[in-house]
Parts: structure tokens; sequence; C-alpha cells
């Protein structure tokens, strides 16, 4: 009886989600995914083109939620919030560049918390942004790209034309070309289709690596492991293995055409510019032969981790490891492809806004299964801390989605997500329900826009004029402005 106590007392919440008895005393592993810039383009979502069979097998075996959205759809502000469980009012991060350890030294990150609980700790690939952390790895990837996405495209290329590069002639050549591409441009100043040939490791190939090092080295030692792992793709450029390319020839590539006027209710400061970046793409007009090229190589990258997903999980299924660990798994923002004749990010859309999120509990009675709630991705910290026991910090200001795991359709769970985006000086501000979005650009109500999900899933139509809909926009703006004070500079006591 003890025995018995003692192991619940261990796995605490997580072991409610099941009748399978944990095989040791540790509390439960976690691996905390991150995709940077991966949208609802798949299966889960109605893409049937899109092939992701290991993303699909997760959700499969864990809990998908619908309706997740994030706070700020650019990397940094977005990993700003949901690393520390703060709004980005309340973070002030609001682009790519300070960090939070500087802007709130009083903000706990996840990985904090999992640290200072006598937890291995390890990261590779994007998680937190560099030098971002508020405590030390115990692990971090070591190996580095030699080249960048561009050159090692051109390095293909040239070889398929003149052949291995195994003479001082060609070698001289080569050299002369690559000169022209120092920068590392995996970034994207310009967004460029880019497969490689098969076998060339990218950045996400020595994540890989570097995971499997660990699990098969068992570096953890007899700690519980928290590892940060961090796709890169489908970010641009738009690199994988020619192999994922040749699965989307263009000519089965179908993008949905934009309306004409969806632009004519829109206020033009909804706008953003990132498809400036994007060769012969023009706001405005539905170019469908470029849309074409660039939805190749994102769904090549989306594939492409998918398939090294499917890895991690084959090495922890090998080393016993997959039952005694809880996998999330999402993406840091949602991304257009041409919709709205938009590209990129940084826009308060759905496809900019949302996140496909999959929790995994291991012996959840209710894997499998879909919540169709809305929720935020600054949820996801105190959900993982809740699940494994930990204390929250008080800094936190997401709500645990633990009740939805054990109840996927929880009529007591009721949230609003917000999201953020600014333009220039001026902040649109985003409100999303289960049905409706409700955004504002400043202070200006006419400058604002509302959106019915059941009826006009596409957003093409503003019903901010509708009369039929000035209730729903009273409500709305009333639902808005309550957000807001909720998610203002928070100060915690004693700090």
């Amino acid at each position: 009886m003890k025995r018995l106590i003692l192991l619940i007392a261990l796995f605490s919440t997580a072991l409610a989600y099941g009748d399978k008895k944990p095989k040791n005393k540790k509390k439960p592993n976690v691996l905390f995914i991150t995709v940077d810039d991966l949208n609802t383009h798949i299966p889960l979502f109605g893409y049937k083109d899109v092939m992701t069979p290991n993303i699909d097998k997760l959700a499969g075996d864990g809990v998908l939620f619908r309706q997740a959205f994030c706070q700020y759809p650019v990397c940094g502000p977005s990993r700003a919030s949901f690393l520390t469980g703060m709004y980005p009012d309340q973070t002030k991060i609001f682009t790519n560049g300070p960090h939070v350890i500087d802007t709130r030294p009083d903000a706990v990150s996840i990985g904090k918390v999992f640290k200072d609980n006598d937890y291995w700790v390890a990261n590779t690939g994007k998680v937190y942004h560099p030098r971002s952390e508020d405590f030390k790895w115990d692990a971090t990837r070591k190996l580095k790209m030699k080249d960048n996405d561009l050159v090692l495209h051109l390095k293909g290329k040239f070889e398929a034309q003149y052949g291995p590069i195994d003479t001082p002639e060609k070698q001289k050549a080569w050299e002369v070309l690559r000169a022209q591409y120092k920068n590392d441009d995996r970034q994207g100043e310009h967004a460029l289709p880019l497969p490689i040939k098969d076998g060339v490791p990218l950045e996400d190939d020595l994540n890989v690596t570097t995971f499997n090092e660990w699990i098969d080295n068992a570096a953890y030692g007899d700690k519980p492991f928290f590892i940060a792992y961090g796709f890169h793709k489908p970010h641009v450029q738009y690199t994988a293995p020619q192999r994922f390319f040749d699965m989307y020839p263009l000519e089965d590539i179908k993008p949905e055409k934009v309306p004409f006027d969806d632009w004519n209710e829109k206020p033009l400061i909804a706008n953003w510019k990132r498809y400036e970046a994007f060769e012969d793409v023009y706001f405005g007009l539905s170019q469908m032969d470029a849309r074409k090229r660039y939805m190749q190589g994102y769904y090549a990258c989306i594939t492409y981790i998918d398939d090294l997903l499917g890895q991690l999980i084959s090495k922890l299924k090998e080393k016993n490891l997959y039952e005694d660990t809880i996998i999330v798994f999402f993406s840091d923002h949602g991304y257009h492809m041409g919709n709205h004749f938009l590209y990129g990010k940084v826009s308060l859309y759905e496809e900019s806004a949302k996140s496909p999120l999959i929790i995994r509990v291991p012996g959840n009675k209710n894997n499998g299964e879909e919540v169709s709630k809305t929720v935020e991705l600054l949820d996801v910290f105190p959900t993982v801390t809740d699940l494994v026991g930990l204390s929250t910090p008080e800094t936190v200001q997401g709500k645990s989605l633990a009740p939805l795991l054990k109840n996927t359709k929880d009529k007591n769970f009721e949230k609003v997500a917000l999201t953020y985006a600014r333009r220039g000086e001026l902040t649109g501000k985003s409100v999303r329900t289960d049905r409706y979005r409700y955004t504002q650009w400043g202070e200006d109500e006419k400058v604002s826009e509302l959106y019915d999900y059941k009826k006009d899933p596409k957003e093409y139509k503003n019903l901010i004029y509708d009369p039929l809909y000035s209730e729903v926009l009273k409500e709305m703006r009333s639902i808005y402005q309550k957000k807001i004070k909720e998610a203002a500079l928070i100060e915690v006591e004693g700090k």
C-alpha cells in the first residue's frame, strides 16, 4: 500500500489519465516540440494532399486541439509568450530583438521550472532564442552546418551539371560561385524553394542526430528529462531533400483562388508586405504559378520534418521511453500561403494566428480525441507543469488544459484567445472565441474586423457594418475590452 501511494504521488496528475502503472518512480519525461512557421495545411485540418503520417499518428495517440492560437505571429514574441506563459503586453516583447530576461527579469520560463525540480534539461534546435534562457542547459546541440541552405542547393546543381567536385579546376570554379553567398540566408530575406540532393544533412537532421545521441547514451542518467526540441522547417528557406519535393508535382498542387474583392471591406493596415520577399508575387493578384512553387517547397518541408518526427518517436519506443514520456507538439504560429494575397506571418487572420497543437499523455483514456474549445499557446506551460505535478510560477497567465485532456468536451472550460500584431507604432489586437473573431487596429473602432467562422471560415466577409451582426459586434467588443485588461502589464508581488 505504501509503495502504491508513493507511485501515485510521484506521478501526480499524469497518472490520472489512464490505468497503466508507471515502470519506475521517476516523474514522466517531457519532449517539448515546437515547429517554426507550421500552419494548419495538414490532413488533420482538411488538407488531405499534404503528407504527414507521423503527425497524424501522434494526434491519434494524443489529443488534438483544433482551436489553438498564438499570442503574436512572429517567432521571438510568440516564444517569449509561451515559454513564460505571459502575454506580449506583459513580456514587453513585440519583435525578434529583445529577450524576456531583460524586459521581465521576474518572469520564469518553463525550462527553469524543470531545471529547478531536478529534471535533466536539454535543448536542440530553435525553441528558446539563443541567450534568452534564465537557466543553464544540461546539454545543447554542438553540431553545426558547414554551409547555408542556399549554398547547399547551389552545390547540388553544380554537381548535377559538372559532376563531383573532385579536381582542382572544379574546386576553384565552385569556390568562385560559393564566395558570392557567404551570408547565412536561412532566415529568408528572399523566400526560395531550395531542394537539395538526398543525404545532405540539414539543421533539422543535426537535431535528430543530437537527440538520438542523448537517448542512446542515456545522457539524462537517473533523472527524468525535459527536452526542448525545435524543428527549423518549414521556416524559409524552403529547403528539404529532393525526394520530398518529388512528392508534390507542381501540376498536382491546386491553390484556392482568392476572391478579387477580398480586401474591399478589410482595413488596409491589416495587410503585411512580406509577399515582397517572394518572387513574382503581387498583392491583390492570385498568381497561381508562383503560389504553386512556394506551396511545393513549403509542403516538402512539412513532410520532411514529419519524417524526422517519426524518427524521434521511433527512438523513444526503441529505448522503451515512449510510455514514460509526455509529448507536446505545436507551432509557434501559423503561416500564409497566398490566402488573402498574403505570404508569411504577422497577420491577425486565421492562417497566421492558429497553431496545430497536440498533447500526448501516456495512458490518457481520451487519446485519439479532439478538442474544439478555443485555447492559447501560453496555456501549454501551465498544462505541462500541471501534468507532472510541478508548481506553476505566479507570473504565468495561461490556463492549464489538463481538464480538457481528462474531458475533451468539458463544458466548464471557457477561453478567449488574444493575438497581437504591430504595424509600426500601431498595435492590432484580435480576440477569438469558438465562433467569432474581432480585430481592432489601435484605438479607433472604425478600423476593425469581425468574422463569423461558422458561415465564413475563409474570412472573406468583414461583418463590422452588417446590421444583422450588430449585437454580435457589441458583445465581441465587450469581450475584447475585458480580454485586453486581463492581458495588461502585471506586477508580481514582491518583485
